[in-house]
């Protein structure tokens, strides 16, 4: 009989420390159960893709650049993916893995994609700041940004996700601060937010 993988597995899963090897052997057993169906049976609420995208985290962070974007790219197409599910966490391990060609394209394919799903195009924004990819992410936080004005559900501290990224690789990278750099302060003052330092 399968063993039944619920959300709690998961987050009990999650709630372990890992480091070095134990991100592998994490990440080995995430895509078993996402994939082991004689082995696994997944609850309601529990999908592969996203079983799958956090197993090619760890191996991003245990240094397999090579098993992460294979497994990224199982999430990606997994049956229950959701669209552009994928893009943020595979840009990231694309530039990790120096192809930044390929990483454009990726991200470039979200942005052509004509989806308002801020969120995503904020994951994206994330990883070319990790990349200390500056004019890149400051043009996706900015996009990001854009997406989330026209959400008619959107709130304050959703904008001001999108301006305190773009404020700090704009200050990483050395520019004066401009409006858009004054009013993250200010909300971030506003809602009781530490400055960003």
């Amino acid at each position: 009989m399968a063993q039944l993988i619920t959300e709690d597995d998961l987050d009990e899963l999650e709630l372990r420390v890992a480091d070095g090897r134990g991100h592998v052997a994490r990440a080995d057993l995430l895509e078993r159960w996402a994939t082991d169906d004689a082995a696994f049976e997944l609850a309601a609420g529990v999908r592969r893709a996203h079983l799958l995208l956090v197993a090619a985290e760890h191996f991003e962070m245990a240094g397999e650049l090579d098993r992460a974007l294979a497994v990224a790219r199982r999430a990606a197409e997994a049956s229950d993916a959701e669209p552009h599910e994928a893009t943020g966490r595979l840009v990231a391990i694309l530039l990790a893995l120096g192809e930044r060609d390929a990483a454009l394209h990726t991200a470039d394919a979200l942005r052509g994609s004509g989806s308002g799903q801020w969120w995503r195009h904020l994951h994206v924004a994330e990883s070319f700041e990790f990349a200390d990819e500056l004019e890149l992410a400051e043009r996706w936080f900015v996009i990001t940004l854009r997406l989330i004005e026209r959400d008619p559900e959107h709130d304050v501290a959703d904008r001001l996700i999108a301006l305190s990224g773009r404020f700090r690789v704009r200050r990483d990278a050395g520019k004066p601060e401009d409006v858009l750099d004054a009013e993250s302060s200010q909300l971030r003052e506003l809602l009781g937010y530490e400055p960003i330092a």
